[in-house]
């Protein structure tokens, strides 16, 4: 990842996770929900270093991704159309075995950017993904404020709580994907299931395109 990100010239800044033994797990839950309060967890920790750093913005990223060559030039006019129509997350990477158009009826254009093909669409609760994703100051203070301990607590006593990234971190706000992806899944990840298998390939079959993607 290092490398990729270094061919693109972006610095970034990594974070090595959050374990089973971090006690916000360790001391409240067991069994297969530690993974996802681990991996959730890390995400509100990288929204944490955002807010610490004074920045205007934030990009959070997975650590199996490849990454659009074109982010760089782009970044500036995404920031700008971000501003504009006030959004609080842009999904930059997500989980669609297709890309979006311009005129998909599921995603309704919110901007088309014809100068530098890009476009900004609505969302439904149904996609997910949180492979590369942006935030706003104000965002990130609300999100973190939010979506804490007392509320990971909660989620294991009421059902309607959710305390998981793709559920919550990427979804609350007024929101936005672009069209099209600027990070996909570099198909490392092994899934047991089939289905999450097959529809982890096909997005990425559907969107990877070795003259677009740094894929190092």
């Amino acid at each position: 990842m290092y490398e990729r990100f270094a061919k693109l010239g972006i610095e970034c800044e990594f974070y090595c996770g959050v374990t089973f033994d971090d006690p916000r797990i360790a001391n409240h839950i067991t069994g297969g929900a530690q993974r996802v309060w681990s991996y959730t967890f890390g995400h509100l920790d990288m929204i944490q270093r955002f807010v610490d750093s004074g920045k205007e913005f934030g990009v959070f990223c997975e650590d199996d991704i490849y990454i659009n060559k074109n982010l760089p030039r782009l970044l500036p006019t995404i920031c700008k159309h971000f501003v504009e129509h006030d959004l609080d997350v842009l999904l930059l990477g997500y989980l669609l075995p297709f890309q979006v158009t311009k005129d998909h009826g599921n995603y309704p254009l919110i901007v088309s950017d014809d100068d530098h093909n890009i476009s900004f669409h609505r969302f439904d609760n149904d996609l997910w993904g949180a492979q590369m994703y942006m935030y706003s100051r104000k965002n990130a203070i609300r999100i973190l404020a939010k979506y804490n301990l007392d509320y990971a607590i909660q989620s294991i006593h009421n059902p309607s709580i959710i305390f998981s990234s793709d559920w919550v971190l990427t979804k609350d706000g007024n929101r936005a994907l672009l069209s099209p992806i600027m990070a996909i899944e570099d198909n490392s990840t092994v899934y047991q299931d089939a289905g999450q298998r097959n529809f982890h390939f096909n997005c990425f079959q559907n969107h990877f395109d070795r003259d677009t993607f740094c894929d190092l």
